[in-house]
C-alpha cells in the first residue's frame, strides 16, 4: 500500500523501470540499460501498486 499521506493527486502516475540484461553496462556509444515507460491508472491518496521483481522503479504522480 503507499500512501500519500491525503494528498490530492491526478488518477494517473508514469512509471519508469529500467530495463537491460543483467550484465550490461551504458559506454559513451551504446545505451544498453534504458528505461521502459507506461502509464499507470488508479492513483489515490492511498493505493496499491505491484512492483517488479529485484527493480527500480519511478512513479511519477502529479498533484491536482
Amino acid at each position: 500500500m503507499i500512501d500519500l499521506g491525503g494528498a490530492k493527486v491526478a488518477s494517473r502516475a508514469r512509471v519508469a523501470t529500467p530495463a537491460a540484461a543483467p550484465d550490461a553496462v551504458n559506454t559513451e556509444a551504446s545505451a544498453a540499460v534504458a528505461p521502459v515507460t507506461s502509464t499507470f491508472s488508479g492513483v489515490a491518496d492511498k493505493f496499491s501498486y505491484t512492483f517488479p521483481a529485484n527493480s527500480i522503479t519511478f512513479l511519477r504522480v502529479r498533484q491536482r
